[in-house]
């Protein structure tokens, strides 16, 4: 336990140090290579990014492919000193972690709900404002070792599946002009491909992608404010669902990736790239917008658009029972806790004293995911607000009847992660924690339905 406890503050005072890193840079750093350029006017499609006003050379230089494979890895392990903490203890203890390496050698490291952008350098350099500050190492078996002095985070990733674009984070890349570049929309040049042919499943079709400007921006804020998960997850089919049109197939389809454009009457463009996924399906990797400033689509109307993810109305998806037992505390008696799990999206994890349940896309990773609910079972509320003095921002919520119990409701920032928490004694000596981190948890949608639907039996 003490070795554990160890962990866990390593892991806090690392997050801490890196937030502080970024808050401490001078406000007038160069920006990262990145933020000053988007993709090529022949294939706009290979970073979220607003156009640059300077034309492309026509015969850029080649420059070395990287010394690190770009692409998502998840958190496999962290360690410091010689103890470790993987498998189960990461799991019961809330750990999640996700690095972003892209092929422009930035790139993005997610740890407890904390972000910190960088920059990276073929020698492992991790740049903060130009300054280098921790490292990373590739192992022989393809894992990238993160150091931060003694502690050492372990990513793991499919570099298969790795984009050859620069993927789409789900916050804004600034613009790097003040002067938007109006890009011409496609122009069909040859017979287009069809929905089963030589790439089932890519853009296809003949549509001319032309949408309302508002539709257009709403189209853009949507998709970048959806969990990435659920971005890299969506199809031409449903974007141009979304849209109410196709977009124009841009006819570059290589057998790895393929774009399509969705653009207004000022032929201001959004432009999707779709990559070929393991499971054979094409799923986006990357968008670009260009010719509307990002003031115009933060403001965009996107009450019309499909709710996703932990937004999904309830009644959406059929649902199923499943009891999971817990413990009360580490060696108190058994819980049966009962949820109404939607058939789509949600996937439980349950460990010894911890259930979680996961909103993702698809069960593979769901592990992995930022979005979750975390239900407890404690002997006493002074267990339960154990750490409640670390609470930042702390707010008390209307009471929610959950499982026939009135329990009391509060939001608060912890460990660099927003949550909201209900929690109650459902029988003498048994209380019950129920937390939520980044879900929807409004009314009318799964999220709320899962919670309020949940049930509570000691054994």
């Amino acid at each position: 336990m003490k070795r554990f406890l160890i962990l866990i503050l390593s892991l806090l005072l690392f997050v801490g140090t890196v937030a502080c890193g970024e808050k401490d840079q001078p406000e007038e750093q160069p920006k990262p290579a990145a933020d000053a350029a988007s993709a090529p006017a022949e294939e706009p499609a290979s970073a979220l990014a607003e156009n640059p006003s300077e034309p492309s050379d026509p015969n850029p230089a080649v420059e070395p492919a990287p010394a690190f494979p770009a692409g998502n890895y998840a958190l496999q392990a962290y360690r410091v000193g010689g103890v470790v903490l993987e498998g189960e203890m990461m799991t019961s203890s809330g750990i999640a972690g996700t690095l972003t390496l892209n092929a422009d050698r930035t790139g993005t490291l997610v740890i407890t709900g904390q972000e910190i952008r960088f920059e990276w350098t073929d020698d492992g350099s991790i740049l903060l404002a130009g300054m280098p500050y921790y490292s990373m190492a590739l192992t022989e078996d393809g894992a990238i070792e993160f150091s931060m002095g003694e502690a050492v985070m372990v990513f793991r990733g499919d570099t298969d599946s790795a984009p050859s674009v620069v993927e789409v984070p789900a916050t804004e890349a600034p613009a790097a002009t003040e002067a938007p570049v109006v890009t011409e929309a496609p122009v069909v040049t040859e017979a287009p491909a069809v929905s089963g042919g030589e790439f089932p499943g890519a853009p296809y079709g003949d549509s001319d992608g032309k949408v309302s400007r508002t539709t257009l921006a709403g189209l853009y804020r949507w998709m970048r404010e959806l969990p990435s998960a659920f971005l890299y997850a969506l199809t031409f089919d449903e974007i141009g669902a979304a849209a109410g049109k196709q977009g124009c197939d841009s006819r570059n389809n290589d057998g790895k990736t393929h774009s399509a454009t969705w653009c207004d009457d000022q032929n201001d463009v959004v432009t999707v790239t779709f990559k070929l996924q393991n499971d054979g399906t094409w799923a986006c990797s990357a968008i670009t917008i260009s010719g509307i400033k990002s003031s115009e689509y933060n403001a965009a109307d996107i009450s019309g658009f499909p709710k996703l993810a932990s937004s999904t109305p309830a009644g959406t998806n059929p649902t199923e029972s499943a009891t999971f037992a817990i413990k009360v505390g580490f060696s108190g008696p058994k819980v049966d806790v009962t949820a109404q799990l939607p058939v789509k999206n949600w996937y439980p994890n349950a460990r010894s004293s911890t259930l979680y349940i996961y909103c993702a896309p698809r069960a593979e990773k769901a592990d992995y995911s930022q979005s979750y609910i975390r239900i407890e079972c404690k002997e006493s509320l002074e267990k339960i607000d154990f750490y409640k003095d670390k609470f930042e921002n702390l707010q008390e919520l209307a009471p929610r009847t959950i499982g026939g119990i009135e329990m009391a409701g509060r939001s608060y920032r912890d460990v660099g992660m927003d949550w909201i928490e209900y929690y109650g004694e459902i029988a003498e000596g048994v209380w019950v924690s129920i937390k939520l981190t980044g879900v929807d948890f409004s009314e009318g949608t799964e999220t709320e339905a899962l919670v309020l639907g949940l049930t509570f039996a000691k054994q």
